[in-house]
């Protein structure tokens, strides 16, 4: 449940039991024994918000399939697909290479079908690579605002509408560390809100670290941390690179260093959002 529906067995209803209220997230056994008890042959629901997550860039090859020269596998997709299902929604991946008019096309395509639009890539923020970016500015298939968040990993953003429908869609940049950190600040509470649901808290907590950290001055970093058991100690990670996807894979929490701090020694205490 979401919220709190008051006291309440199977056997025996409260009045606040029989209503769960909007926004109230039911599971396949709740909805049979809260529904079918109270006498309810019907009720209004909101289905799983469907995303359409798309992977750019000519580089990218399917996992398992052999690499050659310059070629990377592809795993932003697959990632935001799992985080958007983890969010409550269900997803679809697409793949688009480098060509502006084709990824448009695309876009365009799954806006008819799709609650929200994810891309991945193309957002750099100045060179030849910027496609999603070159695809959506100036072609009145939507709009879009394109900017630079002062954080790190993933400070360059977009956001906007696209379709007849005014489908909402996130550009997130390509690195898979910066995908991640920006669908957890930006995906989540989208998501959230299309299924009627307040933004998901943080899961912020202080902790005191085991080692010293850096960050960029008048950027706020999320820094891939482990937190301890009880929750008193977070140590940060070796590998704290945008592309670097094992210190992510290790990780529990992020470390969050303030834009106006560069430094952090061992035994400071700092913010930790704790990940799933």
């Amino acid at each position: 449940m979401a919220a709190p529906t008051g006291p309440g067995s199977p056997s025996r209803w409260s009045r606040a039991t029989r209503s769960g209220g909007a926004g109230t997230t039911w599971t396949r056994g709740t909805c049979c024994y809260r529904l079918g008890a109270s006498g309810h042959g019907s009720v209004l629901v909101r289905g799983a918000p469907r995303v359409a997550v798309i992977a750019t860039g000519n580089e990218l090859s399917e996992p398992g399939s052999p690499l050659v020269p310059g070629q990377i596998w592809e795993s932003n997709s697959y990632m935001l697909a799992a985080a958007v299902r983890q969010a409550g929604g269900s997803a679809t991946r697409h793949r688009a290479g480098d060509d502006p008019e084709t990824i448009l096309a695309l876009i365009r395509e799954l806006s008819a079908q799709a609650d929200l639009l994810i891309t991945s890539g193309g957002v750099s923020m100045g060179g030849e690579h910027d496609v999603v970016k070159a695809a959506l500015s100036g072609s009145k298939a939507g709009t879009i605002t394109f900017r630079k968040v002062a954080m790190q990993p993933g400070m360059p953003q977009g956001s906007g509408v696209v379709g007849p429908d005014q489908t909402p869609i996130l550009t997130l940049p390509g690195n898979p560390v910066s995908a991640f950190v920006s669908f957890w600040l930006f995906g989540r509470p989208t998501l959230a809100a299309l299924q009627g649901l307040a933004p998901p808290p943080a899961s912020a907590r202080r902790a005191r670290l085991t080692g010293p950290v850096r960050s960029p001055q008048d950027r706020r970093s999320y820094l891939r941390g482990v937190l301890g058991p009880d929750g008193a100690e977070v140590t940060p990670l070796t590998g704290q690179g945008s592309h670097q996807l094992g210190a992510l894979a290790r990780a529990n929490a992020l470390i969050v260093v303030p834009e106006e701090v560069t430094s952090m020694a061992a035994g400071e205490v700092a913010d930790v959002i704790s990940l799933p």
